[in-house]
């Protein structure tokens, strides 16, 4: 079977003008993975990430401490791990939300301070999304967004053959999907997940050529050694 690794990205730069950067904990938190994949012995036969630049760098600082001491597989971007347009879907639903339910409004107004109004803006936003609810130009459905990520797992596994160890640089949108295929969630459980992925957590799977079965889910142990609580972000 391909043992199949997939990484959600370190901590991105939350509340300012570019998301898709890695903040200055997100760049340690990749180090910290890639030290750690190293000390327990783990290498990559090959390495993908999403096309994004937070996927990219998380994958770029893990392969520095991982393969310091020698050459490293060259990191593969791939589209099909890219995340779902989160903040586009978030944009446009905004004034509807808010004229069926005015208290979200200021669920709106503190979605980058406060978790519990992200955790109720973002779950009402998405459950609309993955319910089939909501059709915005440029935006791809949840079943095709499942489809691409599916697409994108079949392909590296069979590209690299049942016995190699494929590490993957995604986001948790990707990781959502890969649960409900391997464990044959509904939507709305496969999505709330999200909310649940921690930065830099890698989670496994084994690819058999057909099925996807997991093995573990969100370890963080690699941050959980260093006995910092602030290196264990979701966002």
């Amino acid at each position: 079977m391909s043992e199949l690794f997939l990484i959600r990205h370190a901590q991105a730069s939350f509340n300012s003008s570019n998301y898709d950067r890695l903040s200055e904990l997100g760049g340690r938190q990749s180090e910290i993975l890639g030290e750690y994949l190293g000390r327990v012995g783990i290498q990559f036969d090959a390495i993908h990430s999403g096309s994004m630049e937070r996927q990219k760098a998380t994958a770029a600082g893990c392969m520095d401490r991982l393969y310091a001491q020698g050459a490293a597989p060259a990191v593969r971007p791939a589209s099909e791990f890219d995340e779902y347009n989160a903040h586009l879907l978030i944009r446009t639903l905004a004034p509807s939300l808010i004229q069926e339910d005015p208290s979200m409004a200021d669920a709106f107004a503190n979605l980058y301070t406060d978790g519990q109004a992200l955790k109720k803006v973002f779950e009402t936003a998405m459950l609309r999304w993955v319910n089939g609810r909501v059709e915005i130009p440029g935006l791809e459905t949840w079943p095709e967004f499942k489809a691409r990520v599916r697409s994108g797992i079949d392909r590296v596994c069979t590209e690299h053959g049942r016995k190699a160890r494929i590490g993957v640089f995604t986001s948790g949108g990707a990781i959502c999907a890969a649960m409900q295929i391997a464990l044959g969630l509904s939507d709305e459980e496969s999505i709330t997940l999200a909310l649940l992925i921690r930065n830099a957590s890698v989670s496994v799977f084994r690819h058999d050529g057909e099925a996807l079965r997991l093995q573990s889910f969100n370890s963080v142990a690699h941050l959980e050694l260093m006995r910092e609580q602030h290196l264990i972000t979701y966002r």
